[in-house]
């Protein structure tokens, strides 16, 4: 009877701890650093859109939604193929979906979206021999999206 006593006090302290830390406010925002790509089977198809999708909230994710997407080009393949890899962070059960835009050197915009995604879900986007920009977006469960990733990526030749 003692065990099942201590056994509920235990689970009792533990939700209180998980409630009090997802509705603790941000302290210092955390930027991602890129890692290593693996491969992971592709979730959505790809859309050619005609202009990325903005909307989203200002400024740095919070400290505790933090999460990592790590994005490479390979040039060495005609055409260059862009890979975006989800590397989980923090906030990583926070995550309803990841969206990849690449706005190609050609004017074409190809999204990607991997939903739930896991650590080392990726997404894989044929780029051009051009300049291609790369825009990664972070949808959490809450409703709020974040931009966490914007970097261009140009051929050396």
């Amino acid at each position: 009877m003692k065990a099942k006593g201590i056994l509920f006090i235990c689970v009792l302290m533990a939700m209180f701890l998980l409630a009090a830390g997802c509705t603790q406010t941000p302290s210092t925002p955390a930027t991602p650093t890129p890692t290593v790509p693996v491969t992971v089977p592709t979730t959505a198809p790809a859309t050619p859109t005609a202009a990325p999708t903005l909307d989203y909230t200002e400024g740095p994710i919070p400290s505790q939604r933090e999460v990592s997407v790590q994005v490479d080009r390979n040039t060495v393949v005609t055409p260059p193929i862009i890979t975006a890899t989800f590397r989980g962070g923090k906030g990583t059960t926070f995550v309803s979906s990841i969206q990849v835009v690449v706005t190609r050197s050609d004017g074409q915009v190809i999204e990607k979206t991997m939903q739930k995604p896991q650590v080392n879900d990726k997404v894989e986007i044929e780029g051009t021999r051009g300049k291609d920009r790369v825009q990664v977006f972070v949808n959490l469960a809450e409703g709020k999206r974040y931009k966490i990733y914007d970097q261009e990526f140009e051929t050396r030749l």
